[in-house]
């Protein structure tokens, strides 16, 4: 069980690396920048299993899709790249679901 956690837990860091350097691919600024450093932590929080930052980070994703899902549903007609925010909006709940209610992942951080 720990070992399949363990594995969710890297996915879902790996996935916010990659969103982030795909957003700032999308569109370079500052505060890109700094997601990318933020989706850093993340995985080295995830990587040395520091506890209950599952639900921390399982909260922040919550919170990201909350923030964005307006602005990227209304803005859908405005060209493809808000179907990728959308994509990556629902990604975001669903890796915070995992991690905070996955029996697995729990095991995995000892919970």
């Amino acid at each position: 069980m720990a070992e399949t956690g363990k594995k969710i837990s890297m996915a879902v860091g790996i996935y916010a690396i990659v969103k982030s350097v795909l957003n700032l691919i999308l569109g370079f600024s500052g505060m890109n920048v700094f997601m990318v450093v933020v989706a850093g932590v993340i995985f080295v929080l995830l990587y040395k299993r520091i506890p209950y930052c599952n639900y921390v980070v399982a909260v922040y994703l919550a919170l990201l899709f909350i923030a964005y899902i307006g602005p990227n549903v209304s803005n859908l007609g405005n060209g493809f790249v808000y179907w990728i925010y959308l994509a990556e909006g629902i990604i975001d709940l669903l890796a915070g679901v995992l991690l905070a209610f996955s029996k697995d992942v729990k095991a995995y951080f000892g919970q």
